[in-house]
């Protein structure tokens, strides 16, 4: 049933918690120092405990923050609310740079930040002047669709797991775990603000269940998120990134991969939640100001917080600066007035842990499809000092000035790329032809002995391929005595060697994939220092692709 007369339902509250914070903690918590392996699971659950606790103790402050000046006096009141609201505005900041940032790193390279930021700020904010009854009835149309996306696609990811990666404990400690645990009640901060909206559901009292429930589903999400990442990636694989579970669903294929890239799903879910809770930033921004008697300056912070997260993009503020003020300053400030207010009646906490809005369509921020290539395999060679890399391209010939009927057959060579770095490399293919250079096709790499001897300069290219979010994990690697000779098919009238290369894996009845190496293989034996894996051989017989077992 829809809620009415300003009021929300508690499944509409309870849906309204999970949408707006789920999205948010699958991005945040796998980069906490501390919660890493059996140490950070335990100190989710310790995190857990403590707020399930407190749900209780929110049921009580709710009618304080219906009416502060009445409870707390005009000047302790706005002052309380205000530092509130303080964290909250921080918060908005923060989300936006989110927005742009992984709008331009994983949805559409090549988007300007200040219009991103400019379009979710706008939209947040014509939506926070919409009543709370509405908010409450568009999470209840919106929940299913996302949390199937974000969960079902999750679980996709079981098979990718290793067991003998599950089978590291990683370190556990009482100072790690007393740790993590207070990193866990700073990243559930947005609890705190519940009271704010519980003046406005129905049968309050009887809200503790429902918030309860709340913490627990988002508890289990993210150990079920902790878990997945170590499984794939295994303790010390995963740290270093920015966003490790983006990379990992990156790597998800569906039966029958029909689609290239279904991580995209799974991101726009995640997108969508984040800037719901935007939208509540907005939404409680306005509505405790309104409590406040100061609902005139709601705009003013609002675009405040438009011109932080401009200034802050500008600056390039590394989002570790935002955790390092929430833990140092806003953790302990938000615990002494919880304390605070349990020693006096007339004491509150408050504000709305972010939740709102729908998706924003960006699509005129990026490149356009015709003024891209995309090429199907990429082959990386080191000689001389020098990388050479070759772009299998579907008609590579056009692109590079040959013309097919001027090779006959094999005559046709590919074109290699050299530079002392991989990026410069790449600069000299850019050079040479006016379109947009877009890898989130690639399905194969091929790699030449020279590189595959010199193991720093695969290190290099391995860093090279992990700072490009469009390169996903999941494609094979292959190694190749002759890298242009095998490249140089996709310059002739067969198919594309990319294609033909995971079709003997995937679609042959004779084909191994089980033995197959993936770009993720490579990345996880680098980054925990072991022994890369042997690489299947892919080589030119009668004009075609052909792979045998196993490398050098």
């Amino acid at each position: 049933m829809f809620a009415d007369n300003a009021q929300i339902s508690h499944r509409q509250l309870f849906r309204q918690i999970l949408l707006g914070l789920s999205g948010i903690y699958f991005l945040t918590v796998p980069v906490c120092g501390e919660l890493r392996g059996r140490q950070g699971m335990l100190s989710l659950l310790g995190g857990m405990v403590l707020y399930l606790f407190l749900c209780i103790y929110f049921i009580r402050l709710k009618t304080v923050f219906r009416s502060p000046l009445q409870y707390m006096g005009k000047t302790a009141g706005r002052i309380f609310i205000l530092l509130y609201l303080s964290w909250m505005w921080f918060a908005g900041v923060y989300l936006l740079l989110l927005i742009a940032r992984i709008t331009d790193r994983f949805l559409i390279e090549g988007s300007v930040p200040w219009v991103v930021i400019g379009l979710a700020g706008a939209a947040a904010y014509l939506g926070s002047h919409q009543g709370l009854e509405r908010r409450g009835r568009m999470a209840e149309v919106c929940f299913p669709v996302v949390m199937v996306i974000l969960v079902g696609m999750l679980l996709l990811g079981i098979l990718r797991m290793k067991p003998e990666y599950l089978r590291e404990m990683g370190p556990l400690s009482l100072k790690g775990w007393l740790k993590g645990t207070y990193e866990v009640c700073c990243l559930f901060l947005p609890f705190v603000f519940l009271p704010v909206a519980l003046g406005n559901v129905k049968k309050p009292g009887e809200t503790g269940r429902v918030m309860g429930s709340a913490v627990m589903i988002i508890t289990g999400l993210q150990i079920l998120g902790l878990l997945l990442l170590q499984g794939s990636f295994g303790l010390g694989g995963y740290e270093h990134k920015e966003y490790p579970v983006i990379d990992f669903m990156s790597g998800i294929r569906i039966p029958g991969d029909f689609l290239e890239r279904v991580d995209i799903f799974w991101l726009a879910a995640v997108l969508f939640s984040v800037l719901f809770a935007l939208g509540s930033v907005f939404f409680y921004n306005h509505e405790l100001l309104v409590r406040v008697k100061m609902e005139k300056t709601a705009w003013i912070a609002a675009g405040g917080i438009v011109f932080a997260a401009l200034v802050c993009q500008k600056e390039e503020v590394s989002p570790d600066f935002f955790w390092n003020v929430t833990a140092g300053i806003y953790g302990p400030l938000f615990l002494l007035l919880l304390l605070f207010g349990a020693g006096s009646a007339r004491k509150k906490k408050a504000l709305a842990a972010l939740l709102a809005l729908i998706f924003l369509p960006l699509t005129a921020c990026g490149v356009s499809l015709e003024s891209r290539v995309f090429p199907l395999a990429i082959s990386a060679d080191y000689q001389k000092g020098q990388y050479e890399l070759i772009y299998g391209i579907p008609g590579l010939t056009q692109i590079t000035g040959q013309d097919k009927k001027s090779t006959e057959d094999s005559q046709a060579q590919a074109v290699a790329y050299k530079g002392k770095e991989p990026k410069e490399a790449e600069k000299n293919f850019n050079k040479n032809q006016e379109n947009y250079l877009d890898m989130g096709h690639l399905k194969v790499l091929i790699l030449g002995k020279g590189i595959l001897q010199e193991k720093e300069a695969l290190e290099e290219f391995l860093q090279y391929l992990e700072e490009k979010p469009a390169v996903a994990g999941n494609l094979y690697v292959f190694a190749c005595d002759k890298p242009e000779e095998l490249m140089s098919l996709d310059s002739q009238n067969t198919d594309s060697v990319g294609e033909y290369l995971t079709g003997i894996l995937e679609n042959n009845l004779e084909g191994k994939p089980k033995d197959a190496v993936t770009l993720q293989d490579l990345y996880n034996a680098w980054h925990r220092e072991e022994e890369f894996p042997r690489l299947p051989i892919a080589e030119v017989v009668n004009k075609r692709p052909q792979i045998r077992q196993y490398s050098w």
